[in-house]
């Protein structure tokens, strides 16, 4: 006798327990309707589902096995996990996306068989005929595919293949494959494995003008690799310079640390001469090495930057050079311990044409600020003994000279916090230097120690004021807190046994466009110590308001400067004036600002300004701004850096980018620089073209380069051309 079928007839959404229609929260099963004519059938005794006129099939979501799967009809069993949709099915599982017009899935196992499939993850997808396999052990073989990383009907270029294995992250192995490239076979592989890590083989081209090259095509192969080993190979070509190449390599080892190297050589026909007049070889070399090791609280670190020549770096390396004029080779050894540090530092010169103290080696111990036992005071120190070396360039008519010196500062505070807002710090300090008998044809000094005492108080404080109702829609402003914080740091050094102008010069003071520190261990110039009795004054003041539920700065202003009670020689009673501020009227409008005024000369010596205005940041922005710079000592505006600067970017489209910027030198009344870029995105190829006008530098004539890079996305990236 057959028994009767229990069929319920549902609409809407429908969680599964046992074989009970229950609302229980634990049930691994959640089905819904994909619109109001959708119809849902459950078996009481057999535990399958139908469903028809769309449905969506939720799997333990909320957890690492969670899946959905949605389709126009399909026919579940929650006891096994099998699922059979048809009709524009789509599972998406551990970030992967499968879109099929049928599928048989187990949820259980994650066992797929499909027909007309399409598979989407981390940038690659796949469709063809039939596909099994189990995201388990993530294999899975399919038939007369298509292998793209263009998500598109119709992909620009494309590997078509009668049969594929795919690892999902690892790689994919196609049998009697063709590559397209458009509707045209290009060439047939009967076996193909690729990677899909992070660098399969790609090459890049950059075809351009530049005046000083010439017409050039800079390529660049990179190998297949993993996270412990990777490179490219550079092949360059230069029609007014020639041939350039040489490798870039990284590495990492979980024992031995990560590191870099690029090396490069080029057989430059057009090489000029040098700061001396001197000819410059033709064949010229650049290498460069870092690698750093970490070991619990110890870290190794060792970096070599050799260049043959001074203008190699310029000549090739136009974006090194701008960032780091001269780069120094060392290598540190360094531990930690809760309050310590112990380091080692080795620097010598390997280019003779930079200037440079050497530190062969340089050993210091550092001591951050810390409590000393259970008492109320806190200590620091530095002690450092090395021995320097300084080197002039080979263009000066200096000699070198070297000595030992050993160095040493301890210091102790006491912090206190009166009536819960008033902060004072006062702190004592002393510091002993030895400087050894000089070595070398620089300096004739026999050995001498200095003595250093130095005592301060820093004193500060915080008020703050909400005001609530303060609004503005002009601004943006949603109720204002106003914060004030002023504070001043008093500095005194009697003048020491030994000043500046009797020792020999290693760690001395660099002009800067900032207030040094009047702090120890902060203020570092050793060689350049000499008495003082100044005060810091600062005054910050903030205005902040909630905006898209977040505190946000309005305004944030700092002023500051010092007051020299007892200026010594070098200095004058008041040292410049500082402004510097953001002001952020929107959340989308920000303006920068950055002043330097000199007070004993009436003359400004630093302006900065800036804008950036973003209201649509993924669609266009636009950015300008002024840098004037006059360098102590000079009172004379002709010895100024003064630029005006512009920029702009914007999307088009999808597919199209613009970008461009301007610097304007007022000083010399011209346009100094001025770069254009146009970006086209071909889903599968990315396209873009660079137009420079750049002012001569003193070296060579005015430039005008036009520089084209055209790359395959399966993984973009900008080149490391040269």
């Amino acid at each position: 006798m057959r028994k009767p079928l229990l069929w319920l007839t549902l609409a809407g959404e429908v969680v599964f327990g046992g074989f009970l229609l229950a609302q229980d929260a634990e049930s691994p099963w959640k089905v819904e309707s994909l619109n109001a004519n959708g119809v849902i059938k459950f078996d009481l005794e057999t535990g399958e589902m139908r469903a028809n006129n769309g449905v969506r099939v939720r799997y333990k979501e909320g957890t690492p096995e969670a899946a959905v799967l949605s389709s126009n009809n399909a026919i579940l069993n929650q006891k096994t996990g099998n699922i059979t949709a048809t009709g524009n099915v789509i599972l998406n599982r551990e970030d992967t996306v499968w879109k099929a017009e049928r599928l048989e899935y187990n949820f259980r196992t994650k066992n797929v068989t499909s027909a007309q499939f399409r598979v989407g993850k981390m940038g690659y997808f796949i469709k063809g005929a039939k596909m099994t396999g189990n995201q388990t052990n993530g294999v899975f073989q399919a038939s007369d595919i298509i292998f793209s990383a263009d998500d598109s009907e119709k992909p620009s270029m494309f590997i078509k293949a009668k049969s594929v294995e795919v690892v999902p992250g690892e790689h994919v192995i196609f049998r009697n494959a063709t590559v397209h490239i458009g509707n045209q076979p290009v060439f047939f592989l009967p076996y193909y494995k690729r990677s899909m890590k992070r660098h399969p083989w790609n090459i890049h081209f950059g075809p351009g003008y530049k005046s000083e090259w010439g017409a050039y095509l800079l390529s660049s192969i990179r190998w297949p690799s993993d996270e412990k080993f990777g490179g490219e190979f550079h092949l360059d070509y230069r029609s007014k310079r020639g041939v350039g190449l040489g490798p870039t390599l990284n590495y990492r080892s979980d024992k031995w640390g990560d590191g870099y190297l690029n090396l490069y050589r080029a057989f430059d026909d057009d090489p000029l001469t040098d700061s001396r007049g001197l000819a410059i070889d033709r064949e010229r070399d650049l290498a460069q090495w870092s690698h750093r090791l970490r070991r619990g609280d110890f870290t190794a670190t060792a970096v070599m930057e050799y260049e043959s020549d001074e203008f190699m770096r310029r000549d090739f390396y136009e974006d090194l050079y701008q960032n780091n004029v001269q780069p120094n080779t060392y290598l540190e050894l360094s531990h930690d311990w809760e309050n310590y540090n112990l380091s080692m530092l080795v620097q010598p010169r390997v280019n003779a044409f930079y200037e440079n103290i050497d530190r062969v080696p340089d050993f210091k111990l550092s001591g951050t600020r810390h409590r000393i036992g259970d008492s109320p005071f806190f200590y620091d120190t530095e002690t450092s003994v090395g021995y320097l070396r300084h080197r002039y360039d080979n263009a000066s008519a200096n000699n070198d000279y070297g000595l030992l010196r050993a160095d040493s500062l301890h210091q102790i505070y006491l912090p206190k916090t009166y009536g819960g807002w008033l902060n004072v710090t006062p702190r004592i300090g002393g510091r002993f230097t030895h400087y050894g008998e000089t070595d070398g044809t620089g300096s004739s000094k026999t050995s001498s120690e200095r003595y250093v005492f130095n005592t301060g108080v820093e004193v500060s404080t915080k008020f703050s004021k909400l005001m609530p109702n303060a609004a503005s829609k002009l601004f943006d402003v949603n109720g204002i807190r106003h914060i004030i914080q002023p504070s001043i740091n008093y500095a005194f050094i009697p003048r020491p046994n030994r000043v500046p102008n009797e020792l020999d010069q290693f760690d001395y003071e660099l002009t800067s466009p900032h207030l040094l520190p009047i702090e120890f261990p902060e203020y570092n110039a050793i060689d350049n110590i000499d008495s003082q009795n100044v005060l810091r004054l600062s005054l910050r003041n903030r205005l902040q308001t909630k905006r898209d539920a977040s505190l946000q700065d309005v305004v944030d202003w700092n002023l500051y400067t010092d007051w020299r009670i007892d200026p010594n020689s070098s200095q004058n009673t008041f040292a410049d004036l500082f402004s510097d501020a953001i002001i952020r009227p929107r959340s989308w409008l920000s303006l920068n600002s950055g002043l330097r005024y000199d007070l004993d000369n009436s003359l400004w010596r630093t302006i900065n300004h800036g804008f950036t205005i973003s209201p649509k940041p993924n669609r266009w922005n636009i950015h300008g701004g002024q840098y004037y710079y006059l360098a102590h000592p000079s009172n004379s505006k002709t010895d100024r850096t003064d630029v005006f600067y512009s920029g702009l970017g914007y999307r088009l489209n999808e597919n199209w980018s613009f970008s461009t910027r301007q610097y304007y030198d007022s000083k010399r009344g011209e346009m100094s620089q001025h770069d254009y870029n146009i970006h086209r995105d071909m889903r599968s190829w990315t396209f873009f073209v660079n137009l420079s006008f750049r002012k001569a530098t003193g070296r060579r004539d005015d430039e005008m380069r036009i520089s084209v890079n055209y790359s395959l996305k399966f993984r973009p990236r900008d080149p490391e051309f040269h």
